[in-house]
């Protein structure tokens, strides 16, 4: 009889044992086995509830602003149709050293500044590329001849670039500067307009214009008959005189008017239409 005892409480032993299991059984079937949290930047969790799993996202980074569009640059207008660039000859040349220099500080309000053998008729300043740009029209002490200098900063002191000189006395009849900002770039260009003795009053025109990149345009015209310039906001416009083959030379038949305007960095001239004299637009002159 006892050792009927014993094997019964071995099987009970054994019953004990498979009821101590670690797996624990949830409703529906499914079950759930412990593990360690994924906390890494990027992963994702997953937890087992009754009837199925859910999923966490990983996080995800700020949002970030979008681009910055480029600046706009305004467009180039195109040169006009059948022009041509103001080109040489011109009665402004480029001066490499010597010449006019001045103090740094001199200001056309200081007065004439004491070149030797010569006294300025005209002074101006503009702001401009380089520095700002200073113009004088000068006469020399013995014979009149007119003298035009243009001169920007180098240094501590106003130096000059560029340089005309009457060839005689008796030439020009009047040299005018006009210094203006026409194509609306914040740098003053200057406009030199020479006009020669005699009955055809004929007018040279010098363009010099410093440009943002360092460079200076200089270009222009020569030889306009009876010439008129008349600057404006864009540009000028020109009139010469065409004469026909039997027009005395006091009337001239007709009237050549031209556009001057500014594209890809240079001044421009276009063809111009021709008019007779008598219906010609009416033009005033700046020279």
């Amino acid at each position: 009889m006892s050792r009927i005892r014993v094997v019964l409480a071995a099987a009970c032993l054994t019953l004990l044992g498979a009821s101590c299991s670690s797996t624990q059984t949830v409703s529906n079937g499914a079950s759930t086995t412990s593990g360690p949290d994924d906390t890494s930047l990027g992963g994702s969790t997953t937890t087992t509830v009754s009837g199925g799993s859910t999923t966490v996202a990983p996080p995800t980074a700020p949002p970030t602003a979008p681009p910055t569009a480029p600046p706009t640059v305004a467009p180039t207008l195109a040169p006009p149709a059948g022009g041509s660039v103001l080109g040489a000859p011109t009665n402004l040349q480029s001066t490499a050293g010597g010449g006019v220099t001045l103090p740094g500080g001199f200001t056309c309000d200081d007065g004439d500044p004491g070149i030797p053998g010569w006294h300025v008729a005209d002074c101006q300043q503009m702001p401009s590329y380089q520095d700002g740009v200073t113009t004088l029209v000068m006469r020399r002490n013995d014979d009149g001849r007119f003298g035009v200098v243009a001169l920007f900063r180098s240094g501590g002191s106003l130096v000059q670039r560029f340089r005309a000189e009457e060839p005689e006395p008796g030439v020009w009849s009047a040299v005018v500067v006009q210094l203006g900002d026409f194509h609306f770039d914040d740098g003053a260009e200057v406009w030199v307009g020479y006009r020669y003795e005699g009955t055809g009053h004929y007018l040279d025109l010098d363009v010099l214009d410093a440009r943002p990149d360092g460079s200076i345009f200089l270009g222009g015209l020569q030889g306009l008959d009876h010439g008129v310039v008349d600057l404006h906001p864009s540009g000028a416009t020109v009139q010469s005189s065409v004469y026909g083959p039997s027009d005395p030379g006091c009337c001239p038949s007709s009237v050549l008017q031209r556009e001057i305007t500014f594209s890809g960095e240079q001044w421009w001239i276009n063809t111009g239409s021709t008019y007779p004299s008598a219906s010609a637009p009416a033009v005033t002159g700046d020279f």
